[in-house]
């Protein structure tokens, strides 16, 4: 694993927005699993401002989404849309979400079933050639969340920490989601390369955790030290 140190977000978003583009330019037909939140909002920004790029033959794989939001804006789908996929130019065929078109999954059993579906798509596709991940304030990847055991490898719904509850990204939903449904194991693992990406406040304690290299599900971020190809940037 490579980590670079930053001294601020608007460096950590360029080092992160370098790295991909390199990428990109080797592979402009890559698939890439992409996160939400503030963790790579710079970086996506950057990317969609770079000249003499070609991202529009990109195809992207939704990391996870929350259930039960009451509204469409609030959804990591339409971040993805606002953020990523309009900006950078990729096609809707080439992007691959947990819900359909602008409808949300409302219930635990229809988030199993996207859960499914998606999972299959992924089997289909064939390996993500880069995995965009951030870490969350107690550790979370997507939303695999802290737990005693490991969770499903594949595809499936989580139920959500308080801390996750409290995201920013849904402060306006008057009841916040209790699940979401996340990538498992076995696509981060499987990813030819994963960016990492750490920035955030409140985050130095669980960041000085993950760099002891204790595997635990405890700290699910710390799964990332079983992959051989990562390069980390954080500004902490």
């Amino acid at each position: 694993m490579t980590i670079e140190r930053c001294k601020n977000y608007r460096e950590l978003s360029q080092t992160a927005a370098d790295w991909l583009s390199r990428r990109i330019r080797k592979n402009p037909l890559s698939t890439i699993g992409v996160a939400t939140g503030n963790s790579p909002l710079g970086m996506y920004r950057s990317i969609a401002k770079s000249k003499n790029l070609n991202t529009k033959s990109l195809s992207l794989f939704q990391l996870d989404e929350w259930v039960g939001l009451s509204a469409y804006q609030h959804s990591c789908r339409s971040y993805i849309e606002n953020e990523v996929r309009v900006p950078w130019g990729i096609a809707k065929k080439n992007t691959h979400y947990f819900s359909s078109n602008t409808s949300l999954l409302k219930s635990k059993t229809q988030a199993e079933e996207a859960a499914n579906s998606m999972q299959k798509e992924l089997d289909r596709q064939g390996l993500l050639d880069l995995l965009i991940l951030g870490m969350g304030q107690n550790g979370h990847l997507g939303f695999m969340e802290p737990a005693e055991h490991w969770p499903p490898r594949e595809c499936y719904v989580s139920a959500l920490a308080a801390s996750t509850q409290n995201h920013e990204m849904i402060s306006p939903e008057k009841t916040p989601p209790k699940f979401g449904v996340t990538m498992g194991i076995k696509s981060i693992l499987e990813a030819k390369e994963i960016l990492f990406i750490i920035t955030g406040s409140g985050k130095s304690d669980v960041y000085a955790e993950w760099r002891k290299k204790v595997v635990t599900p405890k700290l699910p971020a710390s799964i990332i030290w079983r992959h051989p190809r990562v390069f980390a940037v954080t500004d902490l």
